[in-house]
């Protein structure tokens, strides 16, 4: 039934065009304030699996319950939700079609963000941001502080949120390995290391694109083990082990890619310096993370949610280029070269010195 009303109108004065802007500013207030709830409806509806069983010619939600085994009425309580924040498109019968926002939480086709989705609603990750209040008033990390330990040890022993995080991390910003790829130059017989390189794609997308280059993969046994390994390339080699105690030698050229962010400056100096320790002089070290601007308002406010993030579950932060020159600095680097800047990261070049 549609609600109808009938009123005269009455003028327009100042007083309500105060009112109405006043009314404007308390409904965003209240859409920031509930947008956990909106983190959560878009993780529940990933986890069941709603984006890939939606077809293109509009599905019936009653349907699509006995499909993915969820109950019909919170189905399409959850989805008609999500289409008011345009995520889906949801009718009066009850189907439901894919929009430009819901085809980027499929896993079958294109650009994905449904492992980002998931990992910011996974429960360790949620506890932690209810304990930002813990690292307000102590300046310390809140992950160890509400899950017992701290973030790295919590993935080796909860398998499931680990292959997430590895999901999460592999895809990432779509098309960011080629992006940073395309702007490092590499001769052929150098040979590129990339530490804490995960589970390699930023490696492969290097040797795809420079066939003479050899490559290896420099990172914890666990995150090692999870990947696919060399699989076949004679060019691509993998190594376990721990920046904090060493870096392998004999590389041309050392990439530290979304690394240097998760740790506060004392341990982020001495990743750095042990590089520098592998690193014979004029060899180069590539730093891929976000760079902020000095003003807030310059930034991109996602930016500025990372760098709370990376507080809340390493104790880390995002750094401003001035900040980079002077770990460099310390580290025994000569001062970054910005290769390339985007909105997402930005790709630093400095040399051993």
């Amino acid at each position: 039934m549609t609600i109808q009303t009938s009123f005269q109108a009455e003028p327009f004065t100042h007083e309500d065009a105060e009112t109405e802007a006043s009314a404007a500013g308390i409904r965003r207030m209240q859409e920031l304030i509930r947008g956990m709830a909106v983190t959560q409806m878009i993780a529940a509806a990933c986890e069941v699996g709603l984006p890939d069983a939606v077809d293109g010619e509009g599905t019936s939600l009653t349907s699509l319950s006995e499909h993915l085994k969820v109950h019909a009425d919170v189905l399409t309580r959850l989805a008609r939700a999500l289409s008011s924040f345009g995520i889906f498109e949801v009718d009066a019968d009850g189907s439901i079609r894919h929009n430009a926002s819901s085809r980027l939480l499929r896993t079958t086709t294109g650009p994905s963000l449904q492992a980002a989705a998931r990992f910011w609603a996974m429960p360790g990750i949620w506890r932690s941001w209810g304990a930002l209040s813990h690292s307000v008033d102590t300046g310390e990390e809140a992950f160890t502080h509400v899950n017992g330990q701290d973030f790295f040890s919590y993935m080796n022993g909860s398998p499931e949120e680990e292959a997430l995080y590895q999901r999460y991390m592999a895809s990432g910003y779509p098309g960011r390995y080629a992006a940073i790829a395309d702007v490092l130059t590499v001769a052929p017989g150098q040979r590129v290391i990339d530490v804490g390189g995960g589970t390699g794609s930023l490696a492969r997308t290097i040797l795809e694109r420079n066939p003479d280059v050899q490559a290896l993969v420099y990172d914890q046994a666990s995150v090692i083990s999870a990947g696919p390994g060399a699989s076949g390339n004679e060019r691509l080699s993998v190594r376990a082990g721990s920046f904090f105690d060493a870096v392998p030698t004999g590389g041309d050229l050392y990439i530290l890619s979304w690394i240097l962010h998760d740790w506060p400056d004392e341990p982020a100096e001495t990743i750095l310096r042990n590089c520098r320790r592998a690193m014979d002089p004029g060899a180069r070290l590539v730093v891929v993370d976000r760079v902020l601007q000095e003003a807030p308002q310059e930034c991109d406010p996602l930016d500025l949610v990372l760098d709370l993030q990376m507080l809340l579950l390493h104790g880390g932060r995002e750094r401003t280029l001035d900040d980079f020159e002077r770990l460099l600095g310390a580290a025994g680097f000569s001062a970054p070269q910005v290769l390339s800047a985007r909105p997402e990261f930005a790709v630093i070049q400095a040399c051993a010195v």
